[in-house]
């Protein structure tokens, strides 16, 4: 289908442009509340190394500064004003249960503890304005009401412990610098990145290498083309391991198909294919409890579980960055919140 028919809000498509990659937003007429403040609103699809380039020239008015390259290049523009917001963004390690040596909870636990969440947070914060929190639960933020600690002894690197998991899940130590071995095979996974990420993400592979590394486990870096790692790689579990964020889950609810048990071939958003019948039970049960407080302790019950089970590790918040050209109302980083395109304008 090349063209929008129908819409449902204050903006009708104006222009879709294949070859430029732009969709042109215009005021709908026919629109009964609120009219727009602005004339047309341009989205652009662009590789995401670009777009600091692409303000910089003055040919977007915003572009993300949450990675540290960005925000250095980014904040001597006199032409800019920095946003700053906490939104609900996760950064993940993702464990892929359903495939080799990860698929013993133990090897999950012990990569769980051979990780250092805070030194991956530290690298993530290097040169921005404030340090990322470290979040220790799978449903909720930091800055939102219901947030409970759940990692417990997951929370905090362990090597010795993670160490005795390999020992008893039969991974031989073999000495330092070396994988440990089973049955004449080395324990390797792969982790999978897309080969257009930041700067920031091939520091925290190399980081996330050099960890397991300590404990054992060999990793494999991986860069497959940016445009197919979440369809090719991700979606359908062909990885051992890979960090992305998790971003909006404001409505716990939504969580609930990157949890559930996989049903066949059918992994829902379980792209690690680790769940268990407590947790799905638990989280069908928060999903329609009406009760709030029942339903915060629900979350948290399965969160725990969670962590138990080796699912991911949730690493820190990332922190919502943006850079906007000055003048520019009524956008930015709204944090737990939304903004409405309508109110959003030129100072005059």
């Amino acid at each position: 289908m090349e063209k929008a028919l129908l819409t449902g809000n204050a903006w009708k498509v104006g222009a879709y442009d294949k070859t430029a990659k732009t969709i042109t937003l215009v005021p709908d007429p026919a629109w009964w509340g609120e009219k727009p403040k602005l004339d047309k609103y341009i989205f652009w699809a662009m590789d995401s190394k670009a777009r600091t380039d692409a303000y910089l020239n003055k040919e977007i008015d915003d572009t993300p500064a949450s990675a540290p390259e960005d925000y250095q290049r980014l904040k001597g523009d006199k032409d800019t004003d920095f946003r700053i917001g906490a939104r609900w963004d996760q950064v993940t390690l993702s464990l892929n249960g359903g495939r080799g040596p990860l698929q013993d909870v133990r090897a999950r636990q012990a990569v769980t503890l051979g990780v250092d969440r805070e030194a991956l947070a530290k690298v993530a914060g290097k040169d921005l304005p404030f340090r990322p929190k470290l979040v220790n639960n799978h449903f909720f933020m930091p800055n939102q009401e219901g947030y409970q600690d759940n990692a417990g002894s997951f929370g905090k690197r362990d090597v010795a412990r993670a160490k005795k998991l390999l020992d008893e899940a039969g991974w031989k130590d073999e000495g330092a610098g070396k994988p440990r071995t089973k049955d004449g095979k080395q324990l390797a996974l792969e982790y999978v990145m897309p080969a257009d990420a930041i700067g920031l993400a091939e520091d925290q592979a190399k980081l996330t290498q050099q960890m397991l590394g300590e404990i054992g486990v060999k990793v494999g870096l991986r860069k497959v083309p940016g445009d197919d790692y979440f369809d090719r790689y991700v979606h359908r579990g062909n990885y051992d391991l890979t960090l992305f964020r998790q971003v909006d889950r404001i409505y716990r609810s939504s969580s609930y198909q990157d949890y559930r048990q996989p049903d066949g071939d059918n992994a829902f958003n379980n792209h690690g294919r680790v769940s268990s019948p407590e947790v799905d039970k638990l989280l069908v049960e928060a999903s329609r409890t009406t009760d709030a407080g029942k339903q915060v302790a629900l979350y948290n019950e399965a969160d725990a579980k969670l962590w138990e089970l080796g699912h991911s590790v949730p690493l820190y918040q990332r922190p919502q960055i943006l850079a906007i050209r000055k003048g520019l109302a009524n956008t930015g980083a709204p944090g737990l919140g939304d903004e409405n395109s309508v109110r959003i304008g030129w100072l005059k």
